[in-house]
């Protein structure tokens, strides 16, 4: 059996936390399957720092940076293959910036549960179907029987995460604050620019007797 839960849910930077229940599967191999939606996003190079826990595929876009505003509306996957026998497996998430909105301080995103299972070898306790995932992680499984963990009946298997939001009435004054900061902060390097350029015109010939 497997459950999950979303730590630090009211943040850009949540963590899925995957409690996994299974025994007689000491031969086979846990995989978890993420589906990520648009707002959601992993830092290949923060998970690659777990090495010890687990490994990983991802298939997203690779840019990091941008606002959800710059993506097309489609989501990405990630294919966790957890090392060893481990109960529990965390996979930090990060959630890009959303569009400024009237009156609605809040973003609400669903987060789907993973998708749990055991990849066997052919003459394993596997008779599943392997989840739907994209086709490169899918022929990683050709010649392995699939056991998908169950999740408790009751469970909604969603998660909510929930993130602020700016209010487009603050955004021309907030573009004009900008605007002015960058303004001011380019006068006054040119300012010092100059002054550093004076003080060493008029400190050579000194420097020279």
């Amino acid at each position: 059996m497997q459950v999950s839960s979303l730590l630090h849910k009211q943040s850009f930077h949540p963590v899925f936390k995957t409690s996994i229940s299974a025994a007689g599967f000491e031969e086979c191999a846990l995989h978890l399957h993420y589906t990520l939606p648009v707002m959601v996003f992993v830092d290949p190079f923060e998970l690659g720092n777990r090495a010890d826990a687990y490994s990983f595929e991802y298939v997203g876009p690779s840019n990091l940076e941008l606002p959800v505003a710059a993506l097309p509306d489609e989501s990405s996957a990630l294919l966790i293959n957890v090392v060893g026998n481990q109960n529990d497996v965390e996979v930090p998430l990060h959630v890009r910036y959303p569009d400024a909105a009237a009156a609605k301080p809040f973003r609400h995103t669903e987060l789907p549960w993973p998708e749990a299972f055991f990849a066997c070898p052919v003459t394993g306790p596997g008779t599943d179907a392997l989840p739907i995932m994209p086709r490169p992680f899918a022929t990683l499984f050709q010649n392995s029987s699939i056991f998908r963990l169950k999740t408790p009946s009751e469970s909604a298997r969603v998660e909510v995460i929930t993130t602020p939001v700016g209010d487009t009435a603050d955004v021309a004054l907030v573009e004009l604050g900008t605007a002015l900061v960058v303004l001011v902060s380019f006068f006054y390097l040119v300012r010092t620019v100059h002054r550093t350029v004076v003080r060493m015109r008029s400190g050579l010939p000194l420097k020279e007797d």
